[in-house]
């Protein structure tokens, strides 16, 4: 049977927000696969020491390895670059004072509360915020045709990689047999993969027992 965990994540460590405590909730789990927010042409870069960097997941995966026999597969797709527009918006939202401020509380309950948070209704609404106040500020730019085209692409991209990871998934489920998995994704995908799944299930040939850990 296929039964699967979303864990939602974050990719840096803070707090109670760490590799420790994420190990513990895989483990308590004991998933015999572990699918995994990076792309195919990434994940050898990671885990063969040619990047320095470790995220929060691939720091407690490797110590998962260290102690558990499980396969890891990488179900994202390549994101692309961004561009010198997209910089410069993201650069507006972190120079506004209400942005600012959601992040900051965004920011001291992953610190404190750690992935009772990110896997809460709470993270959800946050993200919502943050992306009302996103479309406000651009609103009021100067271009801001064309800084709600830069928006407008770069949703499309989070959109399709979305897909590519469900898609990933249940391919690799059609062709494998396993008890338990998990899914690691950042927590700024929770509500729209939540959706998606709904949507996966009710329209692929093959059915996974799909389980969303949290929500407070």
């Amino acid at each position: 049977m296929h039964n699967i965990t979303l864990i939602s994540t974050n990719h840096k460590e803070s707090g109670k927000c760490n590799s420790d405590e994420l190990y513990k909730i895989i483990e308590s789990i004991n998933p015999e696969v572990i699918f995994e927010e990076l792309p195919s042409e990434r994940f050898d870069d990671y885990y063969n020491g040619i990047l320095t960097y470790e995220s929060l997941e691939v720091k407690c995966i490797k110590k998962y390895l260290q102690n558990y026999r499980i396969k890891h597969l990488p179900v994202d797709i390549a994101n692309p670059n961004r561009s010198s527009i997209e910089i410069l918006m993201f650069e507006k939202f972190e120079r506004d004072a209400e942005y600012i401020k959601l992040k900051s509380e965004h920011n001291l309950l992953k610190s404190h509360k750690g992935f009772g948070y990110l896997n809460s209704d709470k993270s959800i609404d946050l993200v919502k915020k943050w992306t009302l106040v996103e479309k406000r500020i651009l609103e009021s730019a100067t271009n801001k045709d064309m800084f709600l085209h830069t928006y407008e692409l770069f949703f499309e991209d989070v959109y399709n990689r979305e897909n590519a990871m469900l898609q990933n998934i249940y391919n690799y489920s059609k062709e494998n047999e396993y008890n338990q998995a998990v899914f690691l994704l950042g927590c700024g995908h929770r509500k729209s993969i939540i959706e998606k799944i709904i949507e996966c299930e009710k329209k692929s040939e093959i059915k996974l027992n799909w389980t969303i850990f949290g929500n407070e």
